[in-house]
């Protein structure tokens, strides 16, 4: 079967229509993953038993992207009793809902099959820009089988749903394509986008400053030795430039919402109110102490500290991993900063393999690993990702009261 793809993908000159066969044929199988898991799938929430397609497309956090589409955001902030402020839209961004919008209006389309359709497309359109990117660093068949094992991946199902990771991934893409091509228009209008539809803005302005300080510190061993600079001012500054505009897009969001509901903690709030259901939630935002509070809970307050440093020092000795090296210092900086900006802010639970996504470029490590395997070893691989995401599809979307487990 890989040698009949690998065949296939020869034969296809256009390195889009190539990008493209590899995206229609992953998501095809994802698609009879849900088709497998709808028809085994009770009573949800959202659902009768075995819901169709389109109804299991259409679970968890889509609800809330849906509302958005209906009714836009509130006004006034859903409180408790103490006045605790309660799940809400704000803690979802508008670029999904609002370009679904657009199309529906367009098209005709409900949402059912609206957001899908959308997230399907800006999936393609990610896959196109993620192979463009790869291709800046490896090979043209390496790039190919990045692509191929990112849209295999656990978590990749997402990406024909009603969820944001597609648009938003794309954005995110094309922002790191502009950085690595120097296409500052691009770049711009790339993390103005992905500041309205996924969060992570802090991650690329550390990304960018990770960047500059290397820069500044092998500028001044090159002073010291006196050799010319490998850096100029004028890269300098253009690194420090969009490490302050992503940092201040970081407050685009929580600025809106505070406008429109006069709660300057909106949309923090909003997100904390996501945490009161699981036990031990470690309180506020604090670096790190969200990861160690669940850790101790669920594990002991010893073998919980141990697995989250040890989390800490695997993120670290990941860096050194040779093939990762071949990436260059600006996806390297993008997984370093995004790693950093999870350990600061995110709340450990089901959702992490979803939200590792970003480090996609990480898959262009993997291929440059795999490259010279055998293709039975490559299709060992493809089918072992398949294996894992139909596990992700049983364990996270598939909904069993009462289920934490949330994609």
């Amino acid at each position: 079967m890989v040698n009949r793809l690998v065949r296939h993908l020869r034969l296809t000159r256009s390195w889009w229509l190539r990008v493209l066969l590899v995206f229609v044929i992953s998501r095809a199988i994802s698609a009879l993953l849900f088709l497998y898991c709808g028809s085994i799938e009770g009573g949800s929430y959202w659902n009768g038993p075995n819901p169709e397609y389109f109804d299991f497309l259409n679970v968890w956090d889509v609800e809330w992207f849906h509302r958005i589409f209906d009714n836009g955001y509130p006004t006034i902030l859903p409180v408790d009793a103490v006045g605790a402020v309660q799940q809400n839209a704000w803690a979802f961004l508008p670029g999904f809902p609002y370009t679904v919008k657009i199309i529906a209006a367009i098209t005709g389309l409900d949402w059912k099959y609206a957001a899908p359709l959308v997230s399907t497309m800006a999936g393609y359109c990610l896959s196109l820009v993620a192979y463009k990117l790869f291709a800046l660093r490896l090979s043209y068949r390496t790039s190919l089988w990045a692509v191929l094992l990112f849209n295999v991946s656990a978590a990749a199902p997402v990406l024909q749903t009603g969820y944001s990771e597609s648009l938003g991934l794309l954005f995110m893409a094309l922002a790191l394509y502009g950085w690595l091509t120097k296409r500052t228009f691009t770049l711009a209008i790339a993390l103005f986008c992905s500041s309205l539809t996924r969060p992570g803005m802090a991650a690329f302005g550390l990304a960018f400053a990770i960047v500059w300080v290397i820069h500044e510190f092998s500028n001044r061993i090159n002073t010291r030795r006196g050799v010319a600079l490998r850096y100029g001012a004028e890269d300098q500054i253009w690194l420090f430039l969009f490490a302050c505009y992503a940092l201040a897009l970081n407050f685009v969001w929580p600025t809106i919402a505070f406008l429109a509901t006069g709660h300057i903690n909106a949309y923090v709030s909003t997100e904390l109110a996501w945490r009161v259901g699981y036990p031990d939630n470690g309180g506020g935002i604090i670096p790190l102490a969200q990861w160690f509070s669940p850790a101790k809970y669920y594990a002991g307050p010893l073998l919980g500290t141990i697995l989250v440093l040890s989390a800490i020092v695997g993120a670290v000795v990941f860096q050194f991993w040779r093939p990762l090296q071949v990436l260059g210092r600006e996806m390297r900086a993008w997984i370093i900063a995004y790693f950093a900006y999870l350990f600061a802010f995110f709340f450990p639970q089901s959702s992490i393999i979803r939200i590792l996504m970003p480090t996609f470029v990480i898959f262009g490590a993997v291929a440059y690993a795999t490259e010279k395997w055998k293709p039975w070893q490559k299709g060992l691989l493809i089918a072992g990702s398949l294996v894992l995401q139909l596990g992700w599809l049983l364990a996270c979307w598939m909904y069993i009261a009462p289920d934490y487990s949330p994609p």
